[in-house]
């Protein structure tokens, strides 16, 4: 990933070269095109490492994120209608808000076709305790937490000692109400952790099925320990507010 003088330094010279191709500066819906094309051209240039590594990433059946096409009409058209107000020339600041327009389009777009294939695939694999782990991830966004739990217990059933399954499954029964359930779970990820215990999800399945950009639940002794406070404050806003108004 770049550092922030490096991408400075990337707009400057996507600039650069718009000034000396383009006969204005006036931003129009063809600028964004433009912008696209010279960015392209400076990124490749930069980053032959890194496309190396991307020509040579894992062959799969999941949704890839680099199959993104961001010089598709529509695309181009969003983007121009979204900052067309708030820019009447093309400068340093425009160029860096359609690359991050783009992005958050981009994933926007790889989000909807990878939730889909993840959650129709994860009933198709129900020992594959990284697909379930997956589905996980993606009801919890959801804010499925039921659907969430089930499909980490199957995830679970294939790796007891992960702590990532253990957090995760806290965080979905505290959502649930279900408090005292959650606070053994905080623990045994807490357990897992502070011990070295820990076993990371595995990826023992069919390669090809898996995503090469997974939305994944990232834990630490701190975020756990974060979990736990909240937890604290949840039931002693149950005993102190709810209780009263129940009795």
């Amino acid at each position: 990933m770049m550092s922030k003088p490096d991408i400075r330094k990337t707009i400057d010279e996507i600039f650069q070269l718009y000034n000396k191709r383009k006969p204005t500066t006036k931003f129009t819906f063809e600028s964004v095109a433009d912008i696209f094309e010279i960015g392209n051209e400076v990124f490749m240039k930069h980053g032959d490492s890194d496309i190396g590594k991307l020509m040579n990433r894992p062959e799969t059946n999941a949704p890839d994120l680099l199959d993104d096409e961001p010089f598709s009409f529509e695309r181009t058209f969003s983007i121009y209608r979204e900052l067309e107000p708030d820019f009447s020339d093309v400068t340093p600041e425009l160029i860096r808000k359609v690359f991050e327009l783009n992005s958050k389009i981009a994933w926007k777009k790889y989000r909807e076709k990878y939730d889909k294939y993840i959650l129709n695939l994860y009933p198709q694999h129900p020992k594959d305790e990284y697909i379930n782990y997956l589905a996980a991830v993606v009801y919890f966004e959801k804010k499925q937490y039921s659907k969430a739990i089930k499909c980490l217990n199957l995830a679970i059933a294939q790796n007891g000692s992960s702590s990532l399954y253990a957090h995760l499954k806290g965080l979905c029964l505290m959502f649930n109400g279900e408090l005292d359930s959650a606070r053994t779970y905080y623990y045994q990820a807490l357990f897992l952790r502070e011990l070295n215990h820990d076993v990371l999800p595995e990826l023992k399945g069919n390669k090809k099925i898996y995503p090469n950009h997974p939305v994944e639940y990232n834990t630490s002794v701190s975020t756990i320990k974060a979990s736990l406070r909240q937890l604290d404050i949840m039931e002693d806003t149950f005993v102190q507010e709810i209780l009263p108004l129940l009795d």
